[in-house]
């Protein structure tokens, strides 16, 4: 059985190591398995048997073939004449031989950085060399989910030299290229699928109640969230596309308008209600009972600012709603079915619409990329 796991030398550098053993005879012992199978030293071993010199060995017992793989691999990696790409095939052939390890059992067995694993892993994965990872073996044998590998940072050092800094960085900047590519790709296709539905907003109809959820675009997501989980949900919208929907030609002139506002979002909304033509009065509050995440304070509760247009009257004296309401929150994006009770009470008589729809309620016009319905 060879275990050879790097290329030949070149002509120049067989003669510049065997002109080194010639002057001051082996430095580095050959190592082989109990059988004799040369795990590290196969050119050394050559150089010898042509100089006729006896060659010292050390004897590496009780490993499999693919710990003997590992081991020569190990070996050569610590040595500091090769450079990255070198060392890069060597992690990828560990991966090959069994990706199901996380990164960072392969890392402590080849003495390199579980980042650098991580970023060999994700190209070999990319053009499907090895299958992506999705358990992963623990050290007491069984599988376990595979965490996401975190993007890597700063330098990956298979090779410190200026040279070897330079080709790595080149690598994850290419591989960052073609995830983003592939991401876009992706989200163009789902935002295509789930907006097959939809229509242009209408305005041959007017509104004076008009109730609207928005899809906000979050450049920087909310903590513990991804655009991209959002946008699993649904398709989003920058603040200037739902500035620019002619909301102030649906309403009538004089009209009421219901706004929902994340925390983050609270001045864009405030952007919204002028461009829309309404002027902000007053807010309710969401209680959602159940903490959420939030980089300066962990958000519990949405608003529903309430602006308005003309002379549209408020709700009856003695029958407004309290401006806090305690509701468990529900599925992703979903807003209790209360809030359309409070409207309908404060406006009996009045036609209503509900812009981004997902969930069309009786006795309401709808527009949304999932109500399938138009004004």
């Amino acid at each position: 059985m060879i275990f050879q796991v790097m290329p030949a030398l070149s002509d120049a550098d067989y003669a510049a190591l065997k002109a080194d053993i010639d002057e001051r005879g082996l430095m580095v012992p050959i190592e082989v398995d109990e059988d004799g199978n040369i795990l590290d030293g196969h050119h050394r071993q050559k150089i010898c048997n042509e100089l006729g010199i006896l060659c010292s060995k050390t004897i590496r017992y009780g490993l499999d073939e693919a710990g003997k793989r590992t081991h020569a691999r190990r070996l050569n990696i610590a040595r500091r004449h090769l450079n990255s790409e070198q060392k890069r095939e060597l992690i990828a052939d560990e991966l090959r031989d069994d990706a199901g390890r996380s990164n960072l059992a392969i890392s402590n067995a080849l003495g390199v950085d579980d980042k650098t694993v991580a970023v060999v892993r994700q190209e070999l994965e990319r053009v499907s060399e090895i299958p992506k990872q999705e358990t992963r073996k623990g050290k007491d044998g069984k599988n376990y989910k595979a965490k996401k590998p975190a993007r890597p940072t700063g330098y990956l050092l298979i090779d410190d030299s200026d040279e070897g800094i330079k080709a790595v960085k080149a690598r994850v900047k290419d591989v960052r290229a073609t995830e983003q590519a592939e991401s876009r790709e992706k989200r163009i296709e789902h935002i295509a699928e789930i907006s097959k539905g939809n229509t242009e907003l209408g305005t041959t109809s007017r509104y004076p109640v008009i109730y609207a959820d928005p899809p906000w675009r979050y450049e920087n997501p909310p903590m513990g969230g991804t655009n991209r989980s959002i946008e699993n949900h649904y398709p989003t919208m920058s603040l200037d596309e739902i500035c620019a929907m002619p909301v102030t030609d649906l309403a009538t002139d004089d009209a009421i308008l219901y706004l929902w506002a994340t925390a983050p979002k609270l001045a864009e909304c405030m952007k919204v209600i002028e461009a829309w033509g309404f002027e902000y009065r007053t807010n309710m509050v969401w209680d959602k009972m159940k903490i959420g995440m939030g980089y300066h304070a962990r958000n519990q509760h949405e608003l529903l600012l309430i602006a308005k247009r003309g002379q549209i009257p408020p709700p009856k004296a003695g029958e407004q709603p309290a401006s806090v309401i305690r509701i468990p929150r529900g599925k992703h994006s979903a807003k209790p079915v209360e809030f359309y009770e409070i409207i309908e009470k404060a406006y009996p008589e009045l036609l209503k619409i509900e812009l981004f729809c997902r969930s069309p309620r009786e006795g309401w016009a709808v527009w949304g990329n999932q109500s399938g319905a138009a004004a």
